[in-house]
């Protein structure tokens, strides 16, 4: 798991130098979460999560193309285009998405499945040029099934081994020449990151992390969890007593 973590970092990194000038993403580890995606933040940053469960049996060719996908989505500014999207259907939740009309569905979604596919043909371009299989690289997506915001994954492998051949390999070469100490900081920090930390940033915040997550129940610290456990507790007491005091106190009432 460390050597997936410490990729992502390297690949923000190199992302951030190449498409925005060194502006750190903010790259979010999420424990016990499949999920991944990315959003801007009220102060205008870009944040990136990744579900530590979806990337601990990635190849290197999966997990470039994942995180270039995720980036495919900032650079073409698809965060900025859902929210609009959104608006104008009135979405503020999933089941906003469910109640909406079949035409109103039918053209909701076509729009989100296509940002996904343009996030998929961008990320690529960004794999071939950093020598990965692109169509390796998006073979995970063979299991996603079709919903409303995402195309089924065999339909998105097929569109990204159809387009192979004239893909255009993204050049990171001036890039990579930049980059030997922000890499460092990014090894730097991912092993410096534990299992349950507060967020963190490297010397220089070319690359900023946080590790989100629950620590088991009795870990130091403790959790949310701890304090409805020992609510619970008191209320089987509770019930208890009253289980024994009650038949008492009928008898007691019945007799007078």
């Amino acid at each position: 798991m460390a050597n997936q973590s410490l990729e992502v970092l390297k690949l923000s990194v190199l992302f951030d130098n190449h498409f925005f000038n060194g502006v750190p993403t903010q790259v979010h580890f999420i424990q016990n979460s499949s999920l991944v995606g990315t959003w801007i933040d009220d102060q205008g940053a870009a944040n990136l999560s990744i579900g530590l469960d979806r990337i601990q049996f990635m190849s290197s060719d999966q997990l470039a193309f994942l995180i270039a996908h995720e980036y495919g989505h900032l650079v073409l500014k698809h965060p900025e285009k859902t929210l609009e999207i959104q608006q104008q259907y009135g979405i503020a939740s999933s089941f906003d998405e469910f109640m909406l009309s079949f035409d109103a569905k039918r053209d909701y979604s076509k729009l989100m499945r296509e940002m996904e596919l343009q996030a998929d043909l961008f990320g690529a371009q960004l794999v071939l040029g950093l020598g990965h299989d692109p169509v390796s690289g998006a073979s995970f997506l063979l299991a996603e099934t079709k919903s409303i915001q995402h195309p089924e994954g065999t339909l998105r492998v097929a569109k990204i081994k159809a387009g192979e051949q004239s893909l255009v390999a993204e050049d990171f070469s001036g890039t990579f020449n930049h980059l030997a100490l922000q890499l460092s900081d990014a090894e730097v920090l991912a092993a410096l990151v534990p299992s349950y930390a507060q967020p963190m940033g490297s010397v220089d915040s070319a690359v900023k992390a946080a590790v989100e997550s629950w620590p088991v129940s009795g870990a130091d610290g403790g959790y949310a969890g701890d304090t409805l456990y020992g609510f619970e507790v008191s209320v089987l007491l509770t019930i208890a007593v009253l289980a024994c005091a009650i038949p008492k106190w009928w008898r007691r009432t019945s007799v007078g």
